[in-house]
C-alpha cells in the first residue's frame, strides 16, 4: 500500500526571502498593502495552504513549512491496490467557505456529486438529529447542511490548493521541522528555528495542533495554557472498498447508541478498472464513541447488522485505530488572534468559528492571514 500525496520541490533548508516572487495576479484578486510582509506559516494542512493564498493573494512574501513528507494534513489519501481509500469520512459543504475558496482557484473539477442527507437513515433516533451529527461529526450535533463528494477524492483537492499556492509564489518547505518562534525585545516575532536554522520573519501563522502550537512558544514569555487545555477527540475509522452492493447509492446509516457512522461514497474515480459503480461500493465508517480496538469492533458490529454480508464482499480495506478527528471540544475553541499583538495567529478547526471541519480550516486560514495583513 502506499500514500498518494504531495511533496514539496525543497529538499534543503538554507532558505532565502525571494525579492519579487512570482504570481497570478488574476488566479485571486492581488492587493498589496504595504510593503512585503514576510510571514512563515506552520502546518501544510489544509488551514495552512488556505492562509498562505490569502496571505500571498494580499501581497505578503509566504514560507510554508510542514513536518511531513506530504502536504495535506489529516486530509489524506491512500492507494490500495487498484482502489483509492480516502483517510476517514470527508463530504464537502455546499457553497462553504472550501467550495468558494476551490471556485476562487478555478477548480470547479473537483466538486463532484451531491450527498443526499436525505439517505442518511437514523438508527435510535430521529433524522434531523442524524444529519446534524453528519454535519459537524461531533455528538453534540449543529445545523444541517448540504453536502458533496468530491471528485477524485481529497487528493485531488489538495493537490490543487498546492498548485494555487505555488502560482502565487508560496514557498513550501517539506520535511523539515519548525522547532521554535522566537521573538524580540518588543515580544513580537523575530524568527522561526526550523531544522536548527533561524529563518527572519515578521509573522507567523500556526496552523498546527493546539499543543503543538504550543510546544514552539515554549521559548517565549507567552501564556499558552489555553493551548495546553485543549481536549481531543479521536476515533477510530474503517475504510473499505466492497464488490457488491450491501447498502443503498449514496445512502448511510447513524447509529445513535454505538456512535457509528456510516455513509457509501462511492465514485468512478476510486474503483479499480474492474468495478463498476452499479456493483462496487466505497464505504467510510467512524465511531465517535471509542478510538482503539473498541472502536473498531463497534464499527464491524454496527456494520454486520445493517450490510449483511459486507465482509465476504471486501476487496480492500484501511483500519484506522485511532485518528483524531477534533483538536479540542466545541467549547474549547480558541480565539485565533489570541497573540495577535505577538504578530502570531492561530488557523484550524481548534479555533472559533461558525463552521465544521474543512470549511473551519479554510475559515480560520483565511481570517488568520486578513488579520495579519491589516494589523
Amino acid at each position: 500500500m502506499r500514500q498518494s500525496g504531495h511533496k514539496s520541490r525543497r529538499s534543503g533548508l538554507h532558505f532565502q526571502w525571494s525579492e519579487s516572487p512570482s504570481r497570478r495576479r488574476n488566479l485571486i484578486r492581488h492587493q498589496p498593502k504595504r510593503p512585503q510582509v514576510r510571514v512563515v506559516v506552520i502546518g501544510g494542512g489544509v488551514a495552512g495552504l488556505s492562509a498562505a493564498i490569502q496571505l500571498a493573494a494580499e501581497g505578503a512574501a509566504v514560507l510554508l513549512v510542514d513536518l511531513k513528507g506530504t502536504l495535506g494534513g489529516r486530509v489524506r489519501m491512500q492507494e490500495s491496490g487498484e482502489w483509492v481509500l480516502d483517510s476517514g469520512l470527508h463530504l464537502m459543504r455546499r457553497r462553504g467557505p472550501f467550495q468558494q475558496l476551490l471556485r476562487r482557484l478555478r477548480a470547479p473539477r473537483v466538486l463532484g456529486k451531491k450527498w443526499d442527507a436525505a439517505r442518511l437513515f437514523p438508527v435510535g433516533c430521529d433524522a434531523t438529529r442524524a444529519r446534524q451529527v453528519l454535519s459537524s461529526m461531533r455528538l453534540e450535533g449543529s445545523s444541517e447542511e448540504r453536502l458533496i463528494l468530491p471528485t477524485g477524492g481529497w487528493s485531488s483537492i489538495v493537490g490543487r490548493l498546492i498548485l494555487g499556492a505555488r502560482e502565487l509564489g508560496v514557498e513550501i518547505l517539506a520535511e523539515k521541522p519548525a522547532e521554535a518562534v522566537i521573538l524580540d525585545d518588543e515580544n513580537r516575532v523575530k524568527a522561526v528555528r526550523v531544522a536548527g536554522e533561524e529563518v527572519d520573519c515578521d509573522a507567523v501563522v500556526l496552523a498546527i495542533p493546539p499543543k503543538a502550537a504550543a510546544a514552539l512558544l515554549t521559548e517565549t514569555s507567552l501564556t499558552t495554557e489555553s493551548l495546553e487545555s485543549c481536549s481531543e477527540q479521536r476515533v477510530a475509522a474503517i475504510d473499505a472498498a466492497l464488490m457488491g452492493k450491501p447498502m443503498g447509492p449514496y445512502s448511510g446509516y447513524w447509529g445513535e447508541d454505538s456512535g457509528v457512522l456510516v455513509i457509501d461514497a462511492t465514485q468512478p474515480d476510486r474503483l479499480s478498472e474492474r468495478g463498476s459503480v452499479e456493483e462496487c461500493t466505497i464505504i467510510h465508517a467512524v465511531c465517535l464513541h471509542a478510538d482503539g480496538e473498541e472502536g473498531l469492533d463497534a464499527i464491524k458490529s454496527f456494520l454486520d447488522s445493517r450490510c449483511s454480508g459486507w465482509r465476504n464482499m471486501v476487496a480492500a480495506r484501511r483500519s484506522t485505530e485511532s485518528i483524531m478527528l477534533h483538536p479540542c471540544s466545541a467549547e474549547e475553541r480558541l480565539d485565533g488572534e489570541l497573540y495577535l499583538e505577538n504578530r502570531i495567529v492561530l488557523a484550524g478547526t481548534h479555533v472559533a468559528n461558525t463552521h465544521e471541519l474543512s470549511d473551519a480550516a479554510v475559515d480560520s486560514g483565511r481570517k488568520a492571514a486578513k488579520a495579519l495583513m491589516r494589523d
